[in-house]
């Protein structure tokens, strides 16, 4: 095989790489836009980032192993990669970056529900007592109320 050949192979394989390495980049995304919920606005701001850093990425592969000149096969290398990827490696490691992932974002809500009931429950209490204060004023009011009722009758009893 001649030296350019193997240039060329070697150029494919490093396409392949590069593929699955945007891939499983990409898979990292989605894994966190699962555990985390966002906005649909931070997600589309998540892709083009995304898209313009894998880009820029892709250009700089390109400009310093093949000098510069776009070769379909390095996309296509690119593609076969993604594809290779996505069947072999992304379902374990998408568990497994769930599981791994998983781990600070559960912790950092199981924090927050906790925070979050004290805080209800301070809220809670502190509309009790006002409810409770409320209630003995109205139950006051009655009360007087009632007992001028009673003084009324009582008068005119007499």
């Amino acid at each position: 095989m001649s030296g350019y050949i193997k240039y060329e192979a070697f150029l494919f394989l490093l396409a392949v790489g590069t593929g699955a390495f945007l891939f499983l980049i990409y898979e990292f995304l989605r894994v966190l836009r699962e555990l985390i919920p966002h906005h649909p606005a931070v997600t589309a701001c998540e892709d083009i980032c995304y898209w313009m850093s894998a880009g820029i990425f892709l250009f700089s592969v390109i400009y310093q192993c093949n000098k510069g000149i776009i070769r379909c096969f390095f996309f296509l290398g690119c593609i076969f990669g993604a594809w290779l990827c996505s069947v072999t490696f992304a379902p374990p490691l998408k568990k497994g970056m769930e599981i791994i992932l998983g781990i600070p974002v559960n912790f950092v809500k199981f924090s927050t529900k906790r925070l979050l009931f004290f805080i209800k429950r301070c809220n809670i209490f502190v509309c009790y007592l006002g409810n409770r204060q409320e209630r003995t004023r109205k139950r006051r009011s009655l009360d007087r109320k009632r007992s001028s009722r009673v003084e009324k009758i009582k008068k005119k009893e007499k």
